[in-house]
């Protein structure tokens, strides 16, 4: 889990409907004032990822809804992770407003936490907070529903200890051009097209989005079975061929777990991720320079653990996916051929031919022949 702990867009939103102040656990809403609207607050995403892998940072700024941007960057920013002994590690600026550094020094017996100064001189930290090792992942399982594919997560601690959990996810899905193009047509000339399955086959990629997490806090033991992760509709693309999901879990913080848990009923009731939030909660990342300043955001430190999965689309009987694709026939004169080719929003599949003689070519739509124009096909060194 190396992305962002919620989206940027849906935080960019969050501070413009309301504020919640939590006193003696009761949550009250009350409306943000237009001069408030209009101030920039510090984003911050990510965690301290305490494995072999690197620590991602993202700092971006608040944006109000009449804003052309979705994310606005906080670019040259000084940001270090911080142990309680008084160690500490750069990270650096990898892209805009995202800071990396390779796999820390860490040692579980401290604590850790995130130090960020802005190029206008304020100074963020985050809270000293605990290192957490996460179990291995047991198992992601699937089931074909009526309406599709649900994909789940299982995991245990059999030492009690996690109780909270948190997944992310890459999926990577498989998927092919309706008809092989033997030939193109150039400069008014058709000629053999030199590598046909260059535009046949492809894959495509994408990140979760949403808010996933787990607790196993009210019971006995700590096991999680069937967490919810990604859904594939019955009729998704992403099993015309062949899918593939890659799940990274991490270990939440009680408090990282109660913060995220508000975020995540904050986007059910509001019907998406991407909706305005109706409210928000403090985290634990603080403006020392100006107390008074709002922070989003909640920092941890945790282990990674993978597990990748596929899925043919063979396994799953009654896949409902179909790109509708519909072939002309275009006489061979040079007219037609224009008329039909030129611009390549039709690109030709092959040759029609009768009794030896050339009397046109068929062809079709680039979206059912050009697998690159919705993917690369270039194929992922970890697909068998």
């Amino acid at each position: 889990m190396n992305r962002a702990i919620f989206s940027i867009k849906t935080i960019g939103y969050i501070i413009i409907v309301a504020l919640v102040i939590t006193v003696s656990g009761c949550k009250e809403k009350f409306p943000f004032p237009q001069s408030a609207i209009d101030k920039s607050y510090l984003v911050v995403e990510g965690f301290i990822n305490i494995g072999n892998d690197s620590t991602r940072i993202k700092l971006s700024r608040t944006v109000t809804p009449d804003d052309s941007l979705l994310i606005r960057p906080e670019r040259s920013a000084l940001v270090l992770v911080e142990s309680s002994s008084g160690y500490s590690q750069y990270l650096f600026e990898t892209g805009a407003g995202e800071y990396t550094a390779g796999p820390l020094a860490i040692s579980p017996a401290e604590k850790y936490r995130l130090s960020i100064q802005t190029n206008n001189g304020k100074q963020y930290l985050s809270d000293f907070v605990d290192v957490k090792q996460v179990p291995p992942i047991d198992s992601i399982s699937w089931v074909r529903t009526a309406g599709g594919i649900q994909v789940y997560a299982n995991t245990h601690d059999p030492q009690n200890a996690t109780r909270y959990y948190a997944w992310q996810f890459n999926e990577t899905w498989e998927f092919r051009s309706n008809y092989i193009s033997n030939w193109e047509y150039i400069n008014e000339m058709m000629v053999p097209r030199y590598n046909p399955s260059g535009l046949y086959t492809c894959w495509q990629s994408a990140a979760s989005t949403s808010i996933l997490i787990g607790s196993s806090a009210k019971l006995t033991n700590d096991v999680i079975h069937r967490a919810p992760l990604a859904f594939i509709p019955d009729d998704s693309w992403k099993l015309s061929v062949k899918y593939s999901i890659n799940v990274k879990q991490s270990a939440l913080s009680k408090g990282a777990f109660d913060y995220l848990e508000k975020m995540k009923k904050n986007s059910e009731q509001m019907g998406s991720i991407f909706d305005p939030q109706p409210s928000t909660s403090s985290g634990n990342i603080y403006c020392s320079t100006d107390p008074n300043e709002m922070v989003i955001g909640y920092m941890y430190a945790s282990s990674i653990v993978e597990k990748r999965i596929f899925i043919n689309r063979s396994e799953v009987p009654g896949w409902r996916y179909n790109l509708y694709c519909e072939v002309i026939t275009v006489p061979n004169n040079r007219d037609s051929l224009d008329l039909a080719f030129t611009g390549n929003y039709n690109l030709v599949i092959n040759e029609i031919r009768e009794r030896g003689f050339l009397l046109g070519y068929t062809g079709s739509t680039g979206l059912c022949i050009d697998c690159t124009l919705r993917g690369t096909n270039v194929k992922p060194d970890f697909w068998p």
